[in-house]
């Protein structure tokens, strides 16, 4: 698991691109103010870029364009103009692919620090990449991988996601009492309980603002993860275009599960993914 963390770091450190000299991800989604506790961005480690350009452009549509040459290329996904992830290409001994989210925070390093003292492995102290911001890369005491960030530019505003792009961020833990504990010391959450979930469910707070959930993880025997969701018009077509294009359906819709209108897929590289239709 460090290998994903070192090579996305790396990668996306200022180095000669095509095109451009780096990703413009902060430019083009930054606005002049900042939200912490939400989740800003995402990072996919793939140990296959190639198929995974192929099913996210044919199931969500995005368009992915490449950013430097071989052990340092990187790709950014792209809802039409709107840039969404970035990929890096990783290797390890499972194989399979990782999505990574990152918590907007004031100050990464202190945030980092914090995180470590906590019980946090750091696998990337915090770092300054042009075109970016400050960014580091941390597992929680239960193994879960997140990114902290201050992105150079300012967050992107906040607001109801636009199909096809990132709706937000669940912790699937393996113990929620210390998950809670854990964020809250370091990113500063409330986390409040709520009822309006068939299973106990936590919402990170700050002030006002949701900024993830939280559930007891489904499948205690697998380290606790952070999963995102994608946001979609309609489920039954996603699926269908999903399962053509390699994924593996984990969790169906059920009328038990937020009416129907969520389903948990594994990407053809074997990362986790969540699709919802939600138009509150």
């Amino acid at each position: 698991m460090k290998k994903i963390f070192i090579i996305i770091a790396l990668a996306c450190m200022g180095y000669s691109c095509t095109p451009g000299a780096t990703p413009p991800i902060a430019s083009q989604i930054g606005e002049s103010t900042y939200t912490p506790g939400k989740v800003v961005w995402h990072d996919l480690a793939s140990p296959n870029p190639e198929a995974s350009a192929a099913f996210y452009e044919s199931v969500f549509g995005w368009t992915t364009v490449p950013y430097g040459d071989g052990e340092k290329r990187v790709w950014v996904f792209k809802q039409g103009d709107l840039p969404v992830a970035l990929m890096a290409y990783y290797q390890t001994e499972n194989g399979s692919g990782e999505w990574i989210g990152a918590i907007s925070v004031p100050d990464v390093t202190e945030a980092t620090d914090k995180a470590k003292s906590q019980g946090a492995k750091v696998i990337r102290k915090a770092m300054n990449v042009d075109e970016r911001g400050s960014i580091s890369f941390i597992q929680d005491p239960q193994g879960a991988s997140i990114s902290l960030i201050k992105l150079a530019n300012g967050d992107p505003k906040p607001g109801l996601s636009e199909m096809n792009t990132f709706l937000g961020q669940e912790l699937w833990s393996n113990d929620p009492t210390q998950s809670a504990s854990f964020y809250s010391s370091v990113v500063g959450y409330t986390a409040e309980e709520t009822d309006d979930q068939k299973v106990p469910y936590t919402i990170f707070k700050m002030g006002d603002m949701n900024c993830a959930g939280m559930l007891k993880n489904p499948a205690p025997s697998v380290r606790s993860h952070w999963v995102p969701y994608i946001r979609v018009s309609n489920l039954t077509e996603t699926l269908e275009k999903a399962t053509r294009a390699g994924a593996k359906v984990l969790v169906e819709p059920s009328p038990e599960i937020r009416n129907g209108n969520v389903a948990l897929l594994m990407d053809p590289t074997g990362a986790p993914i969540a699709v919802q239709v939600y138009n509150r």
